[in-house]
Formats: structure tokens, C-alpha cells, sequence
């Protein structure tokens, strides 16, 4: 078999069952790239091209990602140095909890792979105690990185709430090439040397690609979802009306809502949030009104076509966003607020009682 069938073969296994996968054209670090078939994939130039794959799933299920790329190193000087300190890092997580996650050297780093079984309803009630699949993944990765900071004599955080960094929704494929370093993505076994990790990169030579689903009842013992009190949410009910809803918006989401170009990760956050108070129909409305001309196309006919879709489909994984992630929108003598929905909640209650509605529109803490 030739090499490049063999490469090929290592990428589809990787994007198998993913909701979609894509060629990387440019390096904007928003929005780039272009949705890629079986057959289109076939006709790349696989030597030049990265190819990425979603961390979604068709089945419901998602791609836990943990890179072990230290935030500072960003800009790399000594890529060697990176190389043996994040495989030292895996191998103090592996020695704690073996043979749960496939590893790989991506062409930089050593990062690791598993399921997450959110298409799986009985785990999925176990993930919703956290507050939903991507805030499991934040807790999950910051308990790791916990484990690596004790072995080297660090002061762990256990601070499990506010965890507000963007979850990356795609990830490179195993077996595609890194541009930034010429060399390939690769899974590895982590008693392996660097030398050898080196020459398995540089000649795209693979394993098996076979990643293990995460057990949640464990999870749930070695991290207690009831500990992590950001996890509880708010949650309506009842949709409300977009007369009615307008009017209670918090200031934060008015501010981000007025923004011009909002970006792919603005309208995730905004996406959630009108989710969270209108029907479907109402707060796709208002969340296309709000777009400028330039963005309203780009989600219209652009890459990300689908992202509205998607986030209505899936909202029983994100729900509202928390005010952590509204944070750059707060402004001094705003309202203090635990959560977008709060003061939206105490108006329905007062409602509630002048009105004598009963559980006509009935709040619940999650």
C-alpha cells in the first residue's frame, strides 16, 4: 500500500462520524477553510494541506481534546524542549489514569484524545450535572493540567467555576501535516523515545486510530459534578415573547447584540442566550436582525452556514451562557448578576405573584 493511501486511510479513520471535516486555505484565525467530501478529500494534496476534522459528532457524541501546548508557548523557540517537556506531562497523566486516552504528537505537541458520550443519553445526564458537555470538557482538562501542576511542585487551582475558554471545535487530523512545523500528525506511544516519535512524524507512520469513551459514573467519582457550583443553571420553562423579552435583556448582551462584526464566537454566545429565553423561530429572528450586512451574508451562504443550526439542535449541551463569558461586555454600575437569566427570572416570579399564575411559567434550577 503507498503512503499516501495509508495517510489517507489514518485521516478518514480520524474523521470518521464527524459532523464535517475541512482543508485548512488560510491561516485567519477565526473563520477559515473550506467543507470538505470523501471524494474531495481524495484529490488534495495531502503533503501540503492540513486537514481538520469537528470534535462533534453525527451520533451526539464529542471529541475531548487535551493540548498540551502551554499557553506561553505560543511562539515556539526550542521546538525539541516542547517536545520532551508536554511528553513528560502525558506521562505523568497516563500514570495516573492509564489507558483512557489515545495519544498523538500533532507536529508540535503532545496532546491526547477521548469520547465524550454525549449522544448517549444515560451519560448524558450524568455531563448535564456539569453543566452541560462543554463545560465538562473545561473541567476535565483543568483537572489534568491539576495533576501535571502537582507533579511539578505547583500550587493546583480547584476552581471549577467560570470556566470560560472557547472549547476549539475543530481539531487537526491525525495523520494530516502541521504546516507551522512541516511534519505530521501522528499517534504515539507515550514510552517511546523523542527520537522515535521524530521519525514516526516525519514519515507519517501511524498506529490504529482506536479512542476509548469516557466512563462518566467514574468520572463523576473523581471529579463530584455537585462540587462545581457553576454547573447549577438557571433555566426557563416557558419561552417568552420577543416584546417581552427585549425589555429584560441584561446590558452585557445588549452591548455584545450592537457590536457591528460579531465573530464566530460572539454569535455561539448569543446564539445561547436567545435560545435560552425565545422559541426557536422568535430568537432566530432577532439573532439575524442583529447581524451587519457583511456577517449576515457570511452565515447566509459563507462556512459557517450551519452554525445557527447547529447550536439550536444541540442546546441541551450548552444552555445559557454564564457571565463569565459575557464578561467583556460588563460595564461599571451594571445590574450585578449571577447569571444572564437572573433578572429575567425575578420579573417572571413578581408576575407570577401579582397575576396569581401558579406554575404557568414555572423556573428551574438545574
Amino acid at each position: 500500500m503507498s503512503q499516501i493511501k495509508k495517510q489517507y486511510q489514518t485521516i478518514t479513520q480520524f474523521c470518521k462520524d464527524a459532523s464535517y471535516y475541512m482543508v485548512q486555505f488560510s491561516t485567519t484565525p477565526e473563520e477559515f477553510g473550506k467543507i470538505i467530501t470523501n471524494k474531495e478529500l481524495k484529490a488534495l494534496e495531502l503533503e501540503r494541506n492540513e486537514i481538520y476534522r469537528s470534535i462533534n459528532s453525527n451520533n451526539g457524541n464529542r471529541l475531548f481534546v487535551l493540548d498540551l501546548l502551554p499557553q506561553e508557548k505560543m511562539y515556539v523557540s526550542n521546538p525539541m524542549q516542547l517536545l520532551l517537556q508536554t511528553l513528560n506531562d502525558a506521562r505523568t497523566i497516563e500514570l495516573t489514569y492509564p489507558n483512557i486516552f489515545t495519544w498523538a504528537f500533532n507536529g508540535l505537541n503532545i496532546v491526547a484524545y477521548a469520547i465524550v458520550p454525549s449522544g448517549n443519553m444515560k451519560a448524558n445526564t450524568t455531563i448535564t450535572r456539569y453543566g452541560g458537555t462543554e463545560n465538562f470538557m473545561r473541567i476535565l482538562k483543568k483537572h489534568l493540567i491539576n495533576i501535571i501542576k502537582i507533579q511539578k511542585d505547583k500550587a493546583p487551582d480547584y476552581d471549577f467555576t467560570g470556566l470560560t475558554e472557547p472549547v476549539r471545535q475543530e481539531e487537526l487530523s491525525i495523520g494530516s501535516i502541521n504546516k507551522r512545523t512541516d511534519l505530521y500528525s501522528v499517534q504515539i506511544e507515550l514510552k517511546s523515545s523523542y527520537n522515535k516519535i521524530l521519525k514516526q512524524s516525519k514519515s507519517c507512520k501511524n498506529l490504529v486510530y482506536e479512542p476509548s469513551i469516557l466512563e462518566m459514573k467514574y468520572w463523576a467519582r473523581e471529579i463530584n459534578p455537585d462540587f462545581i457550583v457553576e454547573a447549577k443553571h438557571i433555566k426557563l420553562k416557558n419561552t417568552i415573547s420577543i416584546d417581552e423579552g427585549i425589555k429584560l435583556y441584561p446590558a452585557p448582551i445588549l452591548r455584545l447584540m450592537s457590536l457591528e462584526h460579531k465573530g464566530n464566537y460572539y454569535r455561539y454566545i448569543l446564539a445561547r442566550f436567545l435560545l435560552s429565553m425565545h422559541s426557536p423561530k422568535d430568537a432566530k429572528f432577532i439573532f439575524y436582525s442583529v447581524l451587519g450586512n457583511g456577517e449576515y451574508k457570511h452565515i447566509k451562504e459563507g462556512n459557517c452556514a450551519n452554525q445557527w443550526r447547529y447550536i439550536r439542535n444541540n442546546m441541551d449541551k450548552y444552555s445559557c451562557p454564564s457571565m463569565k463569558e459575557l464578561s467583556n461586555f460588563i460595564e461599571e454600575g451594571d445590574e450585578k448578576l449571577s447569571h444572564p437569566l437572573e433578572g429575567i427570572q425575578e420579573f417572571l416570579e413578581n408576575e407570577q405573584k401579582r397575576n396569581g399564575t401558579g406554575n404557568k411559567e414555572v423556573i428551574e434550577k438545574k
